[in-house]
């Protein structure tokens, strides 16, 4: 059975890939059920969008930094949606894949 990383990285959404599908022209998990599924990769950009935006450049003391009190404050909106990304997983699972979510836990307890 494969596992599929729920983690969240700059410029990555939580969805962790491990292949690239050259006739796709995309990043892949390698599990048929994800990788097609069109709502699941639109929630991952939105909430990929939402994390790397709490990077920040700062050409005076730090080139980048991560700006950890405006995740605090997205905290909740973190968690819906990163609640809806698990839900749209265990909606499209069909046994080929667990789920290893290695942000909700944080999450709640910034």
């Amino acid at each position: 059975m494969k596992r599929l990383k729920i983690m969240l990285d700059y410029g990555e959404g939580p969805i962790w890939t491990k292949y690239y599908d050259e006739a796709k022209n995309k990043l892949i998990t390698g599990i048929e059920t994800v990788d097609n599924d069109e709502e699941l990769w639109t929630l991952n950009d939105e909430i990929q969008d939402l994390y790397s935006s709490f990077y920040k450049i700062d050409y005076k003391d730090e080139p980048v930094y991560f700006n950890k009190e405006e995740e605090k404050l997205n905290k909740d909106k973190m968690l819906g949606l990163i609640k809806k990304l698990i839900v749209r997983l265990e909606q499209i699972n069909d046994g080929s894949f667990v789920i290893d979510d290695r942000e909700t836990e944080r999450i709640r307890n910034l």
